[in-house]
């Protein structure tokens, strides 16, 4: 049940009322950064001929917060962005309108109605996502027919929540339902000029992230401010901090070789190293920098590994991202490491599909799905390697995030690579 605010507007203090408002006037002159109809319309014919070609009658599309995405397919469907919820849905048929199930309501809804870039935005009445997506699949005369539903986490996977799954296959007890891990990697694994620009703005805002944590790290700041930095830079610039991951350490006597996931409250000291991967994005689109930082000079040991190992690998595995190579060519690009007598942590390249995603290029093994095998131009991958010594006990991380061209490669992170950052302190 919904009811025009202009019924209600007297009586919002009933809860049935302001639970399900529509038509308010609430957010109407809020503004948000869109892809255009045009870009759309594109994705919406991209995934219906798909459907046709597997004989779907629509899709389930899902998505929820996880270090691999926000939202996945409903934010590559409505644009909706929003991390509040174990699991996002919408319904997204062969034929008609594609249609939100939003988890909050009163004001809640009508925001997302203002953010999204569709029509019909529904109420999960108060989280019965099954019913409103079993309503609206009957609504389509698809009782009976093979639905889709695509992941929510690429870790398992998983699709959706038990109780949704139960519900759908108690009211449409002659419905197909059928899992499809892969599909959004396949929708979205050659990118539009509209997806590149927002990974470019993506990109841009990583590095006023990395300047902003640069220009504040001094003796005494914690880990938590640096993060609180970079954080500030992004969301200022109109963006969404996704990772902000940062650690330090000392040169001389080092306890990582890998950002902290977690920022602590450790203090920076001169002699520190600082480790860092940041990403944000744009519209839903992904950009990452990750970048070495002393807190005064760097000693003789770490210079060295940065320019002899990291940056030689780095340049090595960055000259095999053209079109028309393969990913087994960027594998093996990475023996640098253990060339120059180091090791590395296995990642060293992956995709990107909103966020990180197949494939993945290992050092001792590729991860990708068919159709993957040779780099095509509008392919989008991040380079993001962490040398580390024979010992185990030092290593850096370095990141960049790239599109394919025709031509070769244009990297979206417009920051130098060639030196070690040292802040001023």
């Amino acid at each position: 049940m919904t009811n025009d605010w202009n019924e209600v507007r007297h009586n919002l203090d009933n809860s049935t009322n302001f639970s399900s408002i529509y038509n308010s006037p609430y957010y109407t002159d809020a503004a948000y950064d869109k892809f255009t109809e045009g870009e759309y319309q594109r994705r919406y014919t991209h995934a219906r001929r798909i459907m046709e070609r597997d004989g779907l009658g629509a899709l389930i599309l899902t998505g929820g917060p996880n270090i691999l995405c926000h939202a996945d397919a409903v934010t590559w469907a409505t644009g909706l962005i929003d991390a509040r919820g174990m699991c996002q849905y919408a319904v997204f048929p062969k034929e008609g309108e594609p249609t939100l199930i939003y988890p909050h309501s009163g004001s809640h809804i009508e925001a997302a109605r203002r953010m999204v870039s569709i029509r019909d935005v529904r109420s999960s009445e108060g989280g019965q996502y099954g019913k409103v997506i079993a309503v609206r699949l009957k609504e389509l005369g698809l009782e009976e027919g093979r639905i889709g539903i695509t992941q929510a986490d690429r870790h398992g996977p998983e699709f959706m929540g038990i109780k949704v799954y139960q519900d759908l296959e108690k009211l449409l007890p002659k419905a197909r339902f059928e899992f499809l891990p892969h599909l959004l990697h396949e929708l979205t694994a050659i990118k539009s000029e509209e997806e590149i620009e927002a990974m470019a703005k993506a990109g841009a805002l990583c590095v006023l992230a990395l300047e902003a944590l640069i220009s504040v790290a001094k003796p005494g700041i914690r880990e938590y401010q640096l993060a609180a930095a970079g954080s500030h830079a992004i969301l200022n610039g109109g963006g969404r901090v996704h990772l902000m991951m940062i650690g330090s350490t000392s040169m001389n006597d080092p306890k990582m070789v890998f950002p902290n996931p977690f920022p602590s409250s450790r203090a920076l000291q001169e002699g520190d190293i600082i480790l860092n991967e940041i990403v944000a994005h744009f519209k839903g689109c992904y950009a990452k920098i990750g970048h070495p930082v002393t807190v005064g000079p760097p000693t003789d040991e770490v210079a060295t590994f940065y320019k002899e190992v990291v940056l030689g690998g780095y340049r090595a595995l960055e000259a095999q991202l053209l079109p028309g190579n393969t990913l087994e060519d960027v594998r093996k690009a990475g023996s640098y490491f253990r060339e120059k007598g180091a090791q590395s942590r296995p990642i060293m390249v992956h995709g990107i599909e909103l966020l990180t995603s197949l494939p993945f290029i290992n050092t001792d093994r590729i991860r990708a799905l068919p159709g993957d095998e040779i780099i095509q131009p509008g392919n989008t991958y991040s380079i993001e390697i962490t040398p580390i010594n024979p010992e185990g006990t030092f290593g850096m991380f370095l990141a960049r995030t790239y599109v394919i061209t025709q031509e070769g490669y244009r990297d979206l992170i417009s920051y130098p690579l060639d030196e070690l950052v040292v802040a001023d302190i």
